[in-house]
């Protein structure tokens, strides 16, 4: 195994004391699960990715009060459980290092492959058919309803293909994307369809 068990204890007790929305433990098993295939398929360091992806939204909760960025946040509360866990200093600062720098919307460029990947993996999560569902409740819930949703697919996710470091996300993100845009798509006509 490359992460230790202790760590997904610790995000799943964080993760479901607040309400995280499109942002929940669900969403950080996957990015898990994304960021792990891409890791084995392009060599990262899996001990270090292993742990990023787990911890990389466990402070998203923190970020609402304090309106520090959650990137910064969910470093600062890896540290004590990667300590605990026997992970070195130099590799706690290298797994903050993969967190601060996955969110790619404050325009941080990742600085080693785990980082890119990381990134690519949590862009991945917003694509593809569960990207609708995520970006559907999220409208839904925030009462944004069918035009937040189709507000935020043109402002962000139907441009988050052109935004993936790794080959190997580009290679995911085309097959996502299509999905998204076919729906997209589709929901623009069936809504112009609608009489007034």
């Amino acid at each position: 195994m490359s992460y230790d068990k202790r760590i997904d204890s610790f995000v799943k007790q964080e993760m479901t004391q607040s309400d995280a929305g499109a942002h929940a433990y669900d969403h950080v098993r996957r990015v898990l699960s994304i960021a792990m295939r891409m890791g084995r398929a392009l060599g990262a360091d899996l001990r270090i990715l292993g742990a990023a992806a787990l911890l990389h939204d466990v402070g998203r909760a923190k970020e609402k009060e304090c309106g520090i960025s959650h990137s910064i946040l969910s470093g600062e509360m890896s540290i004590d459980i990667l300590g605990e866990v026997g992970y070195s200093q130099d590799e706690i600062e290298s797994v903050r290092s993969v967190i601060r720098t996955h969110r790619f919307s404050e325009g941080i460029t990742p600085t080693s492959l785990e980082g890119e990947i990381l990134s690519d993996a949590d862009k991945l999560d917003a694509l593809g058919a569960i990207g609708i569902v995520r970006a559907i409740a999220q409208a839904t819930s925030s009462g944004v309803g069918v035009e937040g949703f189709l507000k935020h697919a043109d402002e962000k996710l139907l441009k988050l293909h052109q935004m993936m470091y790794t080959d190997e996300g580009k290679k995911l993100a085309k097959a996502r994307h299509s999905v998204l845009e076919d729906f997209v798509t589709e929901l623009r006509e069936e809504i112009s369809n609608v009489e007034s």
